[in-house]
């Protein structure tokens, strides 16, 4: 319980960071970059294991931007979340993301996402369940997603492993 206080403690000067950020930009934030904020309660696995814990309590933060892209990309992300991972320990991961908008629907805009990172956290008995995991807990992630997003409001479903997450976001500025 300690560390979501801690979790907390974090997001809320990040989230009015991020509010400040829409009017007053340093110079390397440039005039399209956004920042966002996430947050899924709990993740629904696709397999059942008696160790899965129910709540996960995800929390990210992420720069947005449509300078740093590849393969035709709209825009790029990078992000560190925090989290309890799928046997209740307390995990951090970074990643890089890049979004590619698909379609128009209900007022807003169809989005695929892929990010990659690396994840920490994952101790024993569980220290096994990620790719390269090593025996500081270190492992490899990939999480390929299909979101919506209108006036700074989103919503992703992504796949993690087994694990699904449901996922609602604000991104600051316009």
């Amino acid at each position: 319980m300690p560390h979501r206080l801690a979790c907390l403690a974090l997001v809320l000067p990040l989230l009015l960071l991020g509010a400040a950020a829409a009017d007053a930009r340093p110079g390397w934030f440039g005039q399209d970059d956004r920042i966002r904020v996430a947050y899924t309660p709990r993740v629904f696995h696709v397999t059942n294991n008696k160790d899965y814990v129910d709540w996960n309590h995800i929390v990210a933060v992420e720069f947005v931007t449509p300078r740093h892209v590849h393969w035709d990309a709209d825009r790029s992300h990078f992000g560190a979340a925090v989290f309890d991972n799928s046997y209740g320990q307390f995990s951090q991961t970074i990643y890089y993301g890049l979004e590619w908008d698909w379609k128009p629907a209900w007022g807003g805009q169809l989005f695929w996402a892929v990010s990659a990172g690396i994840v920490h956290g994952y101790k024993e008995p569980h220290e096994d369940r990620l790719p390269l995991n090593n025996a500081l807990g270190v492992g490899l992630t990939v999480v390929p997603a299909l979101g919506w997003e209108r006036d700074g409001l989103g919503f992703a479903l992504s796949l993690s492993g087994s694990a699904v997450a449901f996922r609602a976001g604000w991104k600051f500025g316009r």
